[in-house]
């Protein structure tokens, strides 16, 4: 099992239901942690533009790029009220930390070094940083998935050279 599956915990938790992290996260070896709070007013713009490119991985024009089945985005709640999670839970398409495990989310943001949010970090399978600013890399080309994957894919060779 990658590190990363043990870092998340056993469950992940989508509009659908709940998952095994195993097997949402099967064969994608670069994940987005996405720590967010639905209080947070940058949270509630960077949302909906994060949302829109993960949708946008999967359509028939962005095939080639095999992002869709090398990549995956894990929302990481920071909402102190169970409600607040769900309720972001529902605005986007992508997976998240259940709620009940406050503490694993409470050690993510400290392994990760998260100083605000909203704050996107992606990071490879074995949960090591391969994009630390994901945010800013999302917003400057969201229009064009063929940048973000392409600096991923680079940086992601980057880490995998480093000793």
């Amino acid at each position: 099992m990658p590190l990363l599956h043990k870092l998340l915990g056993p469950t992940l938790v989508s509009r659908r239901g709940e998952a095994p992290t195993e097997q949402v996260l099967e064969k994608k070896n670069t994940v987005g942690l996405y720590f967010t709070a639905s209080t947070c007013r940058p949270c509630e713009v960077f949302t909906p533009v994060l949302a829109t490119v993960y949708r946008n991985m999967s359509l028939n024009s962005y095939r080639h790029l095999s992002m869709k089945d090398d990549m995956d985005v894990v929302l990481i709640s920071m909402d102190k009220d169970e409600y607040a999670f769900r309720d972001s839970l529902l605005q986007v398409p992508f997976w998240g930390l259940p709620f009940g495990r406050r503490d694993t989310a409470k050690e993510l943001w400290k392994r990760y070094e998260v100083k605000k949010i909203p704050t996107l970090i992606f990071v490879n399978e074995h949960g090591e940083e391969v994009e630390r600013n994901g945010r800013h890399l999302v917003e400057k080309h969201y229009l064009d998935l063929n940048k973000i994957w392409d600096e991923l894919k680079q940086q992601r060779a980057n880490v995998e050279v480093m000793p």
